[in-house]
């Protein structure tokens, strides 16, 4: 589906996470992105009918904005900004919500969900079926990638040590395409 974003080179991501290839969502046109989100749509309108009307959109910086903002259009709903770092979030000035607000976080290519539990750590939110749904484009499979040089080293390692929080993002997870 995605096979003419994947791209063949020696990519590296976070602690030093390699992979042969990686996908270049950001060279979508618009037209398609707006044509993946209306598939993602239908898949996430199905998931709504299980577990609970959305409320509010954030899209992860970068791609996961183009995503979420053009989703929470489609579905009438407030959008926010998730950036990389907190002190910017602080600037984008985020209200709080009820405790029980469905959020639906947004990004376009998820390998371990990392970037979803930094999500909900910085808009300290709960994490509970009820209240959190995510959502991508593309779901990479972990075992596609060479987690060796992040094998071994303290600093590294405990960044990618699967955890129940990981679970958790993998239960509540609805993704257009998912990896083999």
């Amino acid at each position: 589906m995605f096979s003419r974003i994947k791209k063949e080179g020696q990519f590296e991501f976070g602690p030093g996470i390699k992979s042969h290839y990686n996908y270049d969502y950001g060279s979508l046109s618009d037209t398609m992105n707006e044509a993946y989100c209306a598939m993602l749509l239908r898949k996430l309108e199905a998931w709504q009918k299980e577990h609970g009307q959305f409320e509010v959109v954030v899209g992860i910086e970068t791609e996961g904005i183009r995503i979420g903002y053009t989703l929470a259009k489609m579905m009438n709903l407030t959008f926010y900004i998730m950036p990389h770092r907190r002190i910017e979030l602080e600037q984008l000035g985020v209200p709080k919500y009820p405790a029980d607000t469905h959020w639906l976080i947004v990004d376009d290519i998820v390998t371990t969900g990392s970037q979803f539990m930094r999500t909900v750590d910085y808009l300290d939110i709960e994490e509970t079926p009820e209240t959190i749904t995510y959502a991508c484009m593309i779901k990479r499979n972990p075992a596609n990638l060479d987690f060796s040089a992040v094998s071994g080293s303290p600093d590294k390692e405990q960044k990618w040590v699967r955890t129940e929080r990981f679970d958790f993002v993998d239960k509540r997870l609805v993704a257009l395409y998912s990896e083999d």
